[in-house]
């Protein structure tokens, strides 16, 4: 069973490439290299964790490593988008910036990996504080300096020994950083490979493989018992729904069946089982 992804990479439009300053790896390499550097930070992260303390600044100088390279592994992954879908790439550090200068369809695909993480994320981390994507990075830029540079990233790589030169130190928070940047090279997998488009690679996403591999157990069980030659064209819900109204579904005509993560088909004259209850009882053994 898997599911079905019908988008169609995005043409090659001929736009002749602009005369760049800086000069980029290969894109297989550039994205190899952002998602292991990617691998590795959230692997140091999850045996690492920062700790909540009374003093602020102590709980920020036990995460300034996460943070610091947070804010690099986004902005080279924006870079390289820009350089990948064949645009100027300025040498720019306010992230904001590099977010305005994607193409709209890029943006969106982004906005729906924030969105959907703050919708899907458990804890404290569902109630961070910037609604967007795009308020989070302008939060992150952090205020201007006297020449008009943008200093949020500059007061965090610099935090350890020297006073903030922004009015408000900006508040990073990095799930969401690594988040960003999973987001960003997904996109640029999907362009330079033509494979796995990145609006399925989101958190809800992330969350039912693990929930898939949970019903294929089931699912091993239950066609070695008896009835199952027996059972009739269906539509089955495992799960659900999510906040955009998704279930795990199954849809069986004959002995074949299709796994679908989406709202409960209305154009199919199909009996609809509910086997949650049954699914929570099998993970619960």
């Amino acid at each position: 069973m898997t599911d079905g992804d019908n988008n169609d990479p995005p043409e090659d439009k001929g736009v002749e490439r602009p005369k760049q300053a800086i000069e980029f790896k290969d894109p297989s390499w550039i994205l190899e290299w952002l998602d292991t550097a990617l691998e590795k930070e959230k692997e140091k992260y999850k045996e690492s964790p920062v700790l909540t303390d009374m003093i602020p600044g102590h709980e920020a100088a036990q995460g300034w490593g996460y943070v610091v390279i947070g804010y690099f592994l986004v902005e080279e992954a924006f870079k390289a988008l820009l350089h990948i879908r064949e645009k100027e790439v300025p040498k720019e550090h306010a992230l904001s910036i590099l977010f305005g200068l994607l193409d709209q369809d890029d943006k969106l695909i982004l906005c729906e990996y924030y969105d959907d993480y703050k919708a899907t994320v458990e804890g404290e981390l569902g109630q961070f504080p910037f609604v967007s994507i795009k308020d989070f990075l302008v939060n992150l830029d952090g205020d201007k300096n006297k020449r008009g540079s943008y200093i949020g990233s500059f007061d965090w790589r610099y935090f350890l020994i020297e006073e903030m030169q922004s009015g408000k130190m900006p508040l990073v928070s990095v799930d969401y950083l690594h988040e960003v940047t999973y987001g960003l090279t997904r996109i640029v997998e999907w362009i330079v490979y033509k494979r796995f488009h990145p609006s399925h690679h989101t958190h809800s996403w992330r969350l039912r493989w693990k929930r898939q591999e949970k019903y294929r157990d089931w699912n091993n069980v239950r066609v070695k018992s008896d009835q199952w030659s027996e059972l009739e064209d269906r539509i089955e819900i495992l799960w659900g729904p999510d906040y955009c109204g998704r279930y795990d579904l199954y849809v069986f005509h004959g002995k074949t069946g299709k796994s679908i993560f989406g709202k409960i088909p209305t154009d199919l004259d199909l009996p609809v089982l509910d086997k949650r209850r049954e699914i929570e009882h099998v993970q619960r053994r």
